[in-house]
């Protein structure tokens, strides 16, 4: 399966951190300016993690990224 395949709000693990796939959203960058990127938020703190859009094709193996279970 790749990063591209999962859905908005779907539960997954990045590096054993529980995290909630949010989508593609316009991010700020600083001394950038806006893109648009994948977006995971961390659940239990307040970290977000970014993947550039060309990175969609990655599999979620490869980036360490599991799919948790819905219970």
């Amino acid at each position: 399966m790749k990063i591209s395949d999962l859905k908005p709000g779907q539960k997954v693990s990045i590096n054993g951190i529980s995290a909630e796939y949010l989508g593609i959203q316009k991010v700020r960058i600083p001394n950038f300016g806006k893109a648009e990127k994948r977006v995971f938020r961390c659940e239990g703190i307040d970290v977000y993690r970014y993947y550039n859009l060309n990175e969609g094709s990655k599999t979620l193996k490869s980036e360490k990224i599991k799919l948790q279970k819905n219970s």
